[in-house]
């Protein structure tokens, strides 16, 4: 079975000789690449992946007229932390929909896609991945309000918030209008991303989500799917409360599958939800990956697969990445123990 095959299994909850595996959105970071610099001179994401052997390539929109390998991009507004340091926004003065509509919105021809052709045909029998970069719908409205004032505006200005998504959501369907075209032939997934959780509990109301979040994400995957791409969606932390909704509107797995959340261990998920969405990820980075050995590695990726053994659709990840603490040596130990790990999955009937 080639990877591609593997990987289209999964997501469709077929049977597979043994799971798919892959290094979180095939991105490194200095630590890791140091020790892969080391113990087998890799010098670049390529080199670590395919002496990894994972069963997915990635490939992300950049800078128009950029060359070199792609990676994920960070929304204009952006300023590249996940702490909540983001408390003032370009926006959080405003309290009309005018000074929404006047922000300067970047414009989705600044950016292109990678050669899909040529990855296509470097990698004929992987599964690609194209990313629109890092473009969410909630973060994108914490970047341009602030993080608590992006949350007071939510409830108290509901028509300003929504004007903010709305353009978020604007600039990504235009990604998706002028990128798929070169992409879609040669693709099997596109990956879409926010954060709206913490480890505890989703970071606004199950119910705004469905109000502010859901619509216009519906439509962005509505769009990749009409393409014949399936959908991969990132989200971090305690997301139990929604995966029915990412279900609804046709999304095809969950990234990143974070089972130190709470809500999300591996067997409660598998039992509910197991069969209509993928899962991807699942070996702690916080404390296994950084600080567990390579038996407790390989026991936990065990344990993910069993859990889902009866209905598939798991693929096996590091739940998160640039992480300096992650320990080279056990990525391997995961990547190794579902690269052995032979008993396939079969069909929940």
């Amino acid at each position: 079975m080639t990877p591609r095959q593997r990987v289209l299994k999964t997501f469709a909850f077929e049977p597979t000789d043994r799971p798919a595996y892959d290094l979180m959105e095939g991105q490194t970071w200095p630590e890791l690449m140091d020790y892969f610099r080391a113990s087998h001179g890799c010098a670049s994401d390529a080199d670590v992946l395919d002496e990894l052997d994972t069963d997915f390539r990635w490939g992300f929109s950049r800078p128009a007229g950029g060359g070199g390998a792609a990676a994920p991009a960070a929304s204009e507004d952006r300023d590249a932390t996940y702490t909540f340091a983001v408390a003032h926004g370009p926006l959080a003065e405003a309290t009309t929909v005018a000074e929404v509509e006047a922000h300067s919105w970047p414009d989705p021809a600044d950016r292109e896609a990678p050669d899909f052709a040529a990855m296509r045909r470097a990698y004929p029998d992987h599964a690609l991945v194209f990313g629109t970069g890092w473009q969410p719908l909630f973060w994108g409205t914490c970047d341009l309000f602030g993080v608590e004032e992006a949350l007071i505006k939510m409830m108290t200005l509901p028509a300003v918030y929504e004007a903010a998504v709305r353009h978020r959501h604007e600039y990504t369907m235009g990604l998706l209008r002028l990128l798929l075209p070169a992409v879609e032939p040669y693709a099997d997934i596109c990956w879409l991303g926010d954060d709206f959780a913490s480890q505890q509990s989703m970071m606004l109301s199950p119910d705004h989500w469905r109000r502010f979040i859901k619509p216009p994400l519906a439509e962005q995957v509505r769009f990749a799917r009409d393409r014949g791409l399936l959908v991969l969606y990132h989200s971090c932390g305690a997301v139990r409360p929604i995966l029915g909704d990412l279900i609804d509107i046709g999304v095809n797995g969950l990234l990143v599958f974070q089972t130190s959340a709470r809500g999300m261990d591996a067997e409660s998920i598998a039992r509910e939800f197991g069969g209509r969405l993928a899962f991807y990820g699942g070996i702690d980075v916080q404390q296994l990956l950084s600080f567990g050995t390579p038996d407790q590695v390989r026991a936990e990726v065990e344990r993910n697969c069993r859990a889902f053994a009866r209905c598939g659709g798991y693929v096996v990840a590091n739940s998160h990445h640039c992480v300096a603490t992650i320990r080279g040596e056990l990525i391997e130990a995961m990547c190794g123990a579902a690269r052995e790990r032979r008993a396939g999955c079969a069909r929940r009937r």
